[in-house]
């Protein structure tokens, strides 16, 4: 296929998406200290309002609030300045990466709707430095922090929500290889969508259209298969912490909170882990396209 007026000589070399990243890799890590520091506010907040709570209940007064006010006044601040820095730096990386990689590929003889379709998967994969990469660092803060904090308050409670860990990731794992083919699949359409709108018959576009619906409709069943079994396992941790909580002697209202909050937190986190499992199958091919030259 012809290349156009750029000869290859002018392309940009072949680059990965780590090495695109890299001169901004200090602005990035960041980021992600601010994310991370979000997350340990977010991580207190059980134990300050469970502080609150046990400091009311016995007398101590309005004081007892001081905890969660700072926490809360950090967490704001942090998470300002954060929301302010991200967007801005990660635009800029898209453009470096999607500029590099439509010279790269338009010189290497890549049809312009592959091109097309990869440019508009470069910007998921800086999404997914922006978005999601950030969002399993929460939940990772999340299960470690939550489970550590349920240890504080009692040790066998903190054991369940540990164990439970250990068949929900056997079920994310499968399911990952699973999302990885069907991303493949449904990425090969994205790819042929601008030759079908410009030179399909009607029944090609419908044909088109009926492929990326089952494709979708096939990873979502995945998802929805993953997370319902998942929840079978969480259900009976939940049900086993609640007992063994509201067993302890002497138990303070604030302590139960706290912990329950905790459980709740990880339990939070759990749900997102199939979604995360999806987006970084999609990633890990979207990623090999965005840096393929020629075959």
């Amino acid at each position: 296929m012809s290349t156009g007026s750029v000869p290859p000589a002018a392309a940009a070399p072949a680059v990965s998406l780590l090495v695109a990243v890299r001169p901004y890799h200090w602005r990035i890590a960041l980021t992600y200290g601010l994310s991370f520091a979000e997350n340990i506010f977010e991580l207190l907040y059980p134990f300050a309002i469970g502080l609150a709570i046990n400091g009311l209940v016995g007398g101590a007064g309005p004081v007892s609030l001081l905890p969660l006010a700072g926490i809360w006044l950090a967490h704001i601040a942090t998470g300002v300045t954060r929301q302010m820095l991200d967007t801005r730096l990660f635009m800029r990386v898209y453009g470096e990466v999607a500029g590099g990689m439509i010279l790269r590929q338009r010189a290497a003889g890549i049809s312009t709707g592959e091109v097309a379709a990869r440019t508009a998967m470069a910007r998921e994969a800086i999404d997914f430095f922006e978005i999601e990469l950030p969002a399993i660092l929460t939940a990772v803060t999340s299960l470690v922090g939550s489970i550590a904090m349920l240890f504080l308050y009692d040790v066998t409670a903190g054991m369940i929500m540990a164990a439970v860990l250990v068949p929900v990731a056997a079920v994310n794992a499968l399911y990952g290889r699973r999302a990885l083919a069907l991303s493949a699949r449904l990425n090969d359409r994205h790819e042929r969508e601008v030759p079908v709108i410009e030179h399909a018959g009607q029944g090609g576009v419908r044909a088109h259209f009926r492929a990326l619906t089952k494709w979708r409709v096939m990873l979502s069943d995945a998802l929805a298969r993953s997370w319902s079994i998942a929840e079978l396992f969480t259900l009976g941790a939940v049900m086993l912490v609640l007992l063994q909580i509201t067993a302890i002697p002497g138990v303070q209202a604030g302590d139960v909170f706290a912990a329950l909050a905790y459980v709740l937190t990880v339990l939070g986190a759990l749900d997102q882990a199939p979604v995360i499992v999806q987006q970084s199958a999609r990633l890990i091919d979207i990623r090999r396209r965005v840096e393929q030259t020629a075959e």
